[in-house]
């Protein structure tokens, strides 16, 4: 299992993407970008200030779908 970081910025989307991950019983580490400008630094690094953003090893799952569809396929 590659390590999970998922950027969270207290939004809807944000609360059931982390409450799919728990009930699915993944490991990962929270990052909430609505503090300290991380917002920017996202967009910097990954291309998208969106959220929920889910990085899992080298791939980059943005939004509430995508990290639906890749819980479905771990």
């Amino acid at each position: 299992m590659p390590e999970l970081t998922l950027f969270v910025d207290g939004g809807e989307e944000s609360e059931l993407a982390e409450k799919l991950l728990k009930e699915k019983g993944f490991k990962y580490k929270r990052v909430d970008v609505s503090v300290n400008g991380l917002k920017g630094w996202l967009l910097f690094e990954y291309g998208t200030s969106a959220v929920p953003l889910l990085v899992a090893g080298g791939a980059v799952f943005v939004g509430l779908e995508e990290i639906k569809k890749f819980i479905e396929n771990i």
